[in-house]
């Protein structure tokens, strides 16, 4: 059996880093970290909040974008993102029941790797599938060897239950990321969970936990 886990907002709390680098490229911007997440939670992109707050035209957004596409994975960024309490102990106890990988969309795949060694992870993980902007996370995981209809995946995006359902795996949604409860609902996960921390592999006959 394998379990997937995405990275930023599952395995590790990314919120920090990307608050700070939207204070630095907006520093008109009033809002506080916790007003900040209020709003990505309830899916209010960038673009949105720019043209409607802030007034950005279309050559501002892209500068914006660009900026920080080639900002937010920094080693100065980087260093500010912390291990999720408890993921530690989860992947340790999750380690002998299940083959373990992370699937992320990061544009690098060397400061992923040096990242999971820094906060202690690298070494729960079967592999590390990172897209480089190059595939997409549902072209990595169905190229997986061994794959099977016990397989779950665990993220904190719609995107993230998408790719497992259409992959036929089960789908386990966390709330320790960038999106709400109210949110993630629509996309139908099996399980919606506070943190991934959380998550049991249910006994063999269980009908295991449900959302």
């Amino acid at each position: 059996m394998n379990l997937v886990f995405d990275l930023d907002g599952t395995l590790i709390d990314a919120r920090p880093r990307m608050y700070q680098l939207f204070c630095q490229l907006v520093p008109q911007s009033p809002l506080s970290f916790d007003a900040y997440w209020d709003l990505k939670r309830a899916k209010v992109s960038h673009q949105q909040l720019l043209q409607r707050d802030f007034g950005y035209d279309a050559a501002q957004l892209a500068s914006f974008n660009s900026v920080w596409m080639d900002a937010i994975e920094s080693p100065a960024m980087l260093a500010l993102d912390t291990c999720l309490p408890g993921i530690g102990a989860a992947l340790q106890r999750l380690q002998g029941q299940a083959r373990l990988h992370v699937c992320t969309a990061r544009q690098l795949r060397q400061p992923v790797l040096d990242q999971l060694e820094r906060l202690g992870l690298a070494d729960y993980f079967d592999s590390v599938l990172v897209t480089q902007q190059r595939n997409s996370k549902q072209d990595l995981i169905a190229a997986m060897p061994s794959r099977s209809d016990a397989d779950w995946i665990l993220g904190d995006t719609g995107h993230d239950i998408n790719v497992g359902k259409a992959l036929g795996m089960h789908t386990c949604a966390v709330l320790s990321g960038f999106l709400s409860r109210a949110s993630l609902l629509p996309y139908g996960a099996e399980l919606i969970l506070d943190s991934a921390a959380e998550f049991v592999l249910a006994a063999p006959g269980d009908a295991g936990q449900k959302i």
